[in-house]
């Protein structure tokens, strides 16, 4: 029996083909549907992997700088100064500058002056010294203490002299000192603070702090300067020198070395493990 399909003449064989071909079509695009479907599931498992796998590496270096600040909240780390930090203790806000601007347009009570007066002098300059200038040296010199009758300083006044002590006290202030003076007045605290006998320079617990000051000067600078290769290799030297001082203390006295690592914010594997040349200083 013959029958018109869409006007074609079409027989019952050919009415079956037909109807195979698109079984096999639909069934070909179901599976790959089907296929699409796992892919897309696949992609979707990997990335959700991904991202659990950045989380939890994040969250393991949050709590390794979260131990390391712990680590190396000391005595004798905190007490070092940081050349950045002093800048900018010292210099004009913007909020100081309005205050300022409205002190000048009479709206204020005064201006705001951040002068350099933490107390602390570079050059090895003792508190005792300055005060000697600022003080004790102006009141001599106009007379007014009783025991110089002569000034120093002809025709300056008590203020001027006084001023020009002022002058001196800001100039070997640490605020307005370089970098250089900074690490060298830390240096001198590392002394005074490790030292086992006044003036002890050379014992295994200075050098090892003195060492400490200059790592952690550089990791500031390599944290900023990833691409220094040169104070790389330094910082990783300086590594090096203080693990063997430290290795040499603990032969000599285990409880200073116990101490020492404390004061210093180290760990037993800081010293002993494998101190390998870092790629970058975080």
């Amino acid at each position: 029996m013959l029958r018109l399909t869409h006007g074609t003449l079409a027989t019952p064989w050919a009415a079956a083909a037909a109807r195979a071909i698109h079984s096999s079509a639909a069934a070909a695009a179901s599976a790959k549907n089907k296929g699409s479907k796992r892919k897309g599931k696949r992609l979707s498992n990997r990335k959700a992997e991904l991202e659990a796998q950045r989380a939890a590496e994040a969250e393991a270096a949050r709590l390794a700088m979260e131990q390391l600040r712990r680590l190396k909240d000391t005595k004798f780390l905190n007490s070092l100064q940081h050349p950045e930090r002093l800048f900018e203790a010292t210099q004009i806000t913007a909020q100081d500058k309005a205050i300022s601007m409205a002190a000048a347009a009479g709206e204020g009570e005064g201006g705001v002056r951040r002068n350099a007066d933490s107390g602390q002098y570079a050059c090895l300059v003792e508190p005792s010294e300055v005060r000697l200038i600022t003080d004790v040296a102006p009141k001599a010199a106009s007379g007014t203490d009783g025991i110089f009758g002569s000034e120093l300083l002809p025709g300056l006044g008590h203020n001027s002299l006084k001023t020009q002590g002022d002058i001196v006290r800001r100039i070997v202030a640490l605020e307005n000192s370089n970098a250089k003076g900074v690490i060298q007045y830390n240096i001198q605290r590392a002394v005074e603070t490790f030292g086992r006998a006044e003036g002890d320079s050379g014992s295994a617990e200075v050098q090892a702090a003195v060492w400490t000051v200059r790592i952690n000067q550089l990791e500031e600078h390599l944290r900023v300067f990833r691409k220094d290769h040169q104070n790389r290799r330094a910082y990783t030297k300086l590594l090096h020198k203080r693990a063997k001082m430290l290795k040499y203390l603990k032969r000599e006295s285990l409880e200073r070395y116990y101490v020492c690592l404390k004061q210093l914010g180290l760990t037993k594997d800081m010293v002993e493990g494998e101190i390998l040349q870092p790629k970058r200083v975080e």
